[in-house]
């Protein structure tokens, strides 16, 4: 299991993501955060902007063919895609949910 974690600054684009992921059974749940903070460091300058995230569980094996997917879908600035292992979790409940997506 992992923590699909998307970033972008367009909070159309991570609600069209989602939607796509849940259609499609590529996450079992998802979960929209708006307007957070990212600080970076910009040269000489501290820059700081607001960013939306999306986070979704899926299977690991999944992860490919979501990032290709999502290559596909959007064409113009992409977002940021990277996951999280999800090393320790009630397992019986994993089980689960994760009867409720796409097999691999």
């Amino acid at each position: 299991m992992i923590l699909l974690r998307i970033v972008s600054n367009e909070e159309a684009q991570v609600k069209e993501v989602a939607s796509f992921l849940l259609q499609r059974k590529l996450a079992i749940d998802v979960n929209l955060k708006r307007n957070i903070e990212r600080w970076s460091w910009n040269g000489n300058s501290l820059e700081n902007r607001k960013i939306f995230l999306l986070e979704a569980k899926t299977k690991a094996l999944l992860f490919p063919k979501i990032d290709k997917l999502i290559r596909e879908k959007i064409e113009r600035n992409l977002p940021e895609i990277y996951s999280l292992p999800i090393v320790n979790m009630d397992w019986e409940q994993a089980e689960a949910l994760t009867g409720e997506i796409e097999q691999v």
